[in-house]
């Protein structure tokens, strides 16, 4: 009778054990004192632990508390890395709606690619047509014209675009080029085509006709 209480004690503790080292044990339930946990399971089914049992439930216990606590910790430092990811996505995104589009040269770079932030907060316009313009009589139809909103065309800075579907004064994100402001208009530019303005008639030659995925920002 002794042996059997004793090895049916023995299932109950392996079974107990295997539960205990599963990773979904929290760390704040493996707080409590092991001794109180082997001295109530002993309580729970009588006298018939020994101390090398004993021993034994207290090095699993403990292991599975160590894993439990270094899961925990490995989950909060992905939370914590995503968290400043996120925060990074949002300072760079706010960093196109609101400094200054200065004057650069034109030029298509893959590091101008449309980021994840890009695609999932500003309004996608589609796959657009860019032709290139500059401040000669020939694309202008005058020399030096000023824009439609009233401003000196920049290179790096300005596009014409259809405000109906672009506003002006709207900040747009040309995939591979960078930001632009949507500053003038021009009767060809309608639908999905933006005229896009550059310091040079040979310039404009050369840079001719490119499509590029387009964005509406703010």
């Amino acid at each position: 009778m002794f042996f059997s209480m004793r090895k049916h004690a023995s299932k109950l503790i392996a079974a107990t054990l295997a539960i205990g080292t599963l990773a979904s044990i929290s760390a704040a339930a493996l707080d409590q004192p092991v001794a109180m946990l082997s001295s109530n399971l002993n309580a729970s089914v009588g006298t018939v632990l020994t101390s090398d049992e004993i021993s034994t439930a207290e090095q699993a216990l403990a292991k599975a508390k160590a894993e439990a606590e270094a899961k925990a910790k490995a989950e909060a430092e992905a939370k914590k890395a995503e968290a400043e990811k996120a925060a990074a996505q949002q300072s760079a995104y706010n960093d196109l709606l609101t400094a200054p589009v200065s004057a650069k040269t034109v030029a298509y770079s893959s590091s101008l690619l449309a980021t994840d932030s890009i695609k999932s907060k500003a309004t996608s316009l589609g796959n657009y047509k860019l032709t290139f313009y500059c401040p000669c009589a020939t694309c202008n139809g005058v020399a030096g014209a000023k824009t439609a909103s009233g401003t000196t065309p920049t290179e790096g800075r300005t596009i014409a675009v259809d405000s109906s579907i672009i506003p002006l004064g709207s900040r747009v994100y040309i995939e591979g080029y960078g930001v632009f402001i949507a500053e003038d208009t021009g009767g060809a530019i309608k639908n999905n085509k933006i005229d896009v303005f550059v310091s040079s008639h040979s310039r404009a030659y050369e840079l001719g006709v490119q499509y590029a995925n387009v964005y509406l920002l703010g």
